[in-house]
């Protein structure tokens, strides 16, 4: 009878030390496939454009407040006119989930950026600051640069 007590308490041992094994082993079997091996983020390409402001295309531009997109970057730059001379050029690519296809910069109301992906909204009046989630992180900002005679602007990084 203790032999066989015993050999129950030793089962029982090895029964809970199989399960613990198996709980940590599914813990981190979960946590390994939820992590995603992709490296979701902007990429960094080389940036070196000159839109010349003068041509009828770009002529929109122009109007402080207005938006034009342009080749370049990642997924397109958005070029957005502020007040007086003041150009800032964003990449189009969508700070939430940038590695998505449909993850970019679609259409610009008032100021307002937005991603038909995600639903996120950016000022693009203040440093692309997104306005609501889920992007938490703003609009990648190129340097731009106005030349003398304000009618070429070169985009760069």
């Amino acid at each position: 009878s203790f032999h066989i007590m015993k050999d129950k308490i030793i089962n029982n041992f090895i029964k809970i030390a199989y399960m613990k094994k198996l709980t940590y082993v599914l813990i981190i079997s979960i946590l390994i496939v939820s992590c995603d091996d992709k490296n979701c983020y902007i990429q960094n390409v080389y940036v070196n454009e000159f839109i010349d402001l003068s041509l009828p295309e770009h002529i929109e531009i122009k109007t402080p407040g207005n938006t034009i997109f342009v080749e370049g970057g990642v997924r397109g730059i958005m070029i957005y006119h502020g007040v007086g001379n003041n150009y800032i050029a964003y990449e189009r690519n969508c700070s939430y989930e940038p590695c998505l296809p449909c993850s970019s910069i679609d259409s610009v109301n008032s100021g307002i950026a937005y991603c038909a992906c995600c639903t996120s909204a950016f000022n693009v009046a203040s440093n692309g600051e997104p306005l609501n989630t889920p992007a938490l992180l703003p609009l990648k900002i190129y340097q731009s640069k106005l030349n003398i005679n304000n009618d070429i602007l070169h985009i760069s990084n």
